[in-house]
C-alpha cells in the first residue's frame, strides 16, 4: 500500500522552524493517524507525502502561505481590560483566550488596564521543516470514510464523542 486518498495514514514527525527551534513533534509518542485526501493535516503537507510507503521519510519544508499563513499585523489589537467579564487577574502573556464569535487569541501583552490580543496562528509567517515517517497505512472503516476523518476506540463512535454531529 501507499499513501493515497482514502487511507488511514499513520505517522511520526518533527517539525522545527527556520531558526532550527522544535515547534512540533510527536516522535515521543503514538503515531499520529489521519485520513488522507481530507485536509485533516496541513494540505501541502499531505500533498508532498503521496506515493510513500511504510517506513518511508521524507523532508519537506513548508513555506508561511503553504503552512499556517503570513502574520497578519492587523490581528493584533488592544483592548481594555474591562471587556473581560471576570478573572482578569490570571490575564498573563501566553494565555489564551476566546473572542465573542469563538476564535482563539493569544495574550502577547498585559499593562495596566490595556491587554494585548493577538489572533494570528502561533506559527503564521514561519517557515516549517518537517522530518515525517510513514508508520502505517490501512483501509478505513466505512464510518471514518463518510465522516472524513480517523476514528479511535475511545471514540466510542460518532453519536459519542468524535463530534462530527
Amino acid at each position: 500500500m501507499v499513501v493515497e486518498k482514502n487511507k488511514v495514514i499513520s505517522i511520526q514527525y518533527h517539525a522545527t522552524d527556520e531558526t532550527g527551534n522544535v515547534v512540533d513533534s510527536n516522535m515521543e509518542a503514538a503515531p499520529l493517524e489521519y485520513l488522507h485526501g481530507y485536509n485533516n493535516i496541513l494540505q501541502h503537507l499531505e500533498t508532498a507525502l503521496e506515493g510513500l510507503k511504510i517506513n518511508e521519510e521524507k523532508n519537506v519544508t513548508l513555506l508561511p502561505t503553504e503552512a499556517y499563513g503570513d502574520f497578519n499585523a492587523e490581528l493584533v489589537f488592544e483592548v481594555s481590560r474591562d471587556q473581560f467579564p471576570n478573572g482578569t487577574s490570571e490575564l498573563q502573556p501566553g494565555t489564551l483566550v476566546q473572542s465573542s464569535d469563538g476564535a482563539a487569541l493569544l495574550v502577547t501583552d498585559v499593562d495596566g488596564e490595556k491587554i494585548i490580543l493577538d489572533g494570528n496562528h502561533p506559527l503564521a509567517g514561519r517557515t516549517l521543516q518537517y522530518t515525517v515517517t510513514i508508520k502505517g497505512i490501512r483501509q478505513p472503516t466505512a464510518e471514518e470514510l463518510s465522516h472524513g476523518h480517523v476514528h479511535h476506540a475511545h471514540d466510542q463512535g460518532c453519536g459519542d464523542g468524535c463530534g462530527c454531529h
